[in-house]
């Protein structure tokens, strides 16, 4: 009883994860607009007086764009948030795969969150719903602590 009782906690926390996660799916595009306006004006400003092959500024600021994107990692938070639910589903010994999990997830999370600062008002947001999606996988971890 106690067993079914913590899945369904985990599945909730989980549940929490998702709905966080496409929150700031939501929020990626406009976020990453607003990145490249920002990256436009500060380049814009230093190059004033710097005369630059317009082909290189196109592939740094490219680059740089690349870099802030963090669209790679909401899809692995998403793959791994459908594992979890697939592994309690299944049951069994889970305490070392699902601690496993959450370190991936963590991971993940982290790297959102060190791309998406920087961004203004929607970085802000995507911070939130950032730290509000690490809340619930150390909750998820602390009980996973509490399996076999």
């Amino acid at each position: 009883r106690e067993g079914a009782e913590i899945r369904t906690l985990l599945e909730g926390h989980n549940q929490a994860i998702r709905r966080d996660t496409c929150e700031i799916e939501k929020l990626r595009a406009p976020a990453v607009d607003h990145f490249r306006a920002r990256l436009e004006e500060r380049l814009a400003e230093l190059l004033k007086s710097v005369v630059m092959d317009p082909q290189r500024l196109a592939q740094e600021a490219a680059l740089l764009a690349d870099r802030s994107d963090i669209t790679e990692e909401l899809g692995r938070l998403q793959v791994h948030s459908r594992e979890l639910d697939a592994l309690l589903a299944k049951g069994g010994e889970l305490g070392k795969k699902l601690d496993f999990l959450m370190q991936e997830m963590n991971r993940e999370t982290n790297t959102i969150l060190s791309k998406t600062s920087g961004v203004g008002e929607l970085g802000l947001k995507i911070t939130a719903l950032g730290l509000e999606v690490k809340a619930n996988i150390e909750r998820i971890r602390e009980q996973v602590l509490n399996l076999e």
